[in-house]
């Protein structure tokens, strides 16, 4: 729905109506506004029309009213209300245009998996029934005799083996008493492997986004206030936090500074490569 096409249904109680009434009774334009608040003029057309749904999840909504009514000097949690109850939002938010939801094609789960898997088991178990009828069960009685097995007797220690474990020359030990190269080899494997472990603590409520290297899902979810998440994925990660002021991130365990955002914006969006690197 754009925004000309919601101007004609709207309420007059609606937030979109009140947001629109109050900007036009201060003389101020759309491109004024926009200016000011350092935003799109359709993302104030969409909010003034009560289209909230092409805006994304309610995280990013509540966050435009919010600095749209400090603007115009109306009561922000009031606004904020109306928007909770207008029958215009989504019961499912998607941070996905609608767009590119629609042109989204219907796949079905690829069905070749189970014929391939099936016909393995199929030629395994046929080759392991002939295979039993021509030899039979080769483990039985193939144990040897007690009186036939051979005694082993113990050597006697040699000249090396005598001496002293003081005369032998010590491991070199590394850093805290671990063995040589231990820290090494443990940040090799983690670079061959190519994962990165992330860590997310949230001091307010924030919507957030990470898909790894092959464009899967890991975290797609609304970090509550007072907790947090930590996961490994394959790099590179493409991470999208809502309020990055509100969300501490600690990449292979260091803590990053800052997000990277731009001016005015609540929003972060980045990406981390292999190494822990921000890009």
């Amino acid at each position: 729905m754009s925004p000309s096409d919601a101007d004609g249904t709207e309420l007059p109680s609606s937030p979109g109506a009140r947001l629109r009434r109050k900007r036009e009774a201060q003389g101020i334009s759309h491109q004024q506004a926009a200016e000011s608040l350092n935003l799109d003029t359709m993302v104030l057309a969409h909010l003034e029309a009560n289209d909230f749904a092409t805006l994304g999840a309610p995280v990013f909504v509540k966050g435009h009213l919010r600095r749209y009514t400090t603007m115009l000097g109306l009561d922000e949690n009031e606004i904020v209300s109306l928007y909770e109850h207008s029958t215009q939002q989504l019961g499912e938010p998607s941070l996905v245009p609608k767009s590119r939801l629609e042109m989204a094609p219907v796949r079905s789960k690829p069905r070749w998996p189970w014929v391939v898997g099936g016909a393995a088991i199929f030629f395994l178990a046929s080759a392991l029934v002939a295979y039993l009828s021509e030899h039979g069960l080769p483990w039985i009685d193939a144990t040897p005799d007690e009186s036939t097995a051979p005694v082993l007797q113990e050597a006697p220690p040699t000249t090396a083996q005598a001496l002293p474990a003081a005369a032998s020359t010590p491991p070199i030990a590394g850093p805290a008493g671990t063995a040589p190269d231990a820290t090494a080899a443990t940040a090799s494997r983690a670079l061959q492997s190519g994962q990165v472990s992330l860590q997310l603590k949230f001091a307010a409520d924030s919507w957030v986004e990470v898909f790894d290297g092959s464009g899967k899902a890991v975290l797609y979810d609304l970090g509550k206030a007072g907790t947090e998440r930590t996961l490994t994925a394959t790099a590179p990660l493409s991470v999208t936090i809502a309020d990055a002021a509100a969300v501490a991130v600690t990449v292979n365990g260091r803590v990053l500074p800052a997000l990277p955002r731009a001016q005015g914006q609540t929003l972060a969006r980045f990406s981390i490569g292999p190494d822990g690197s921000l890009r």
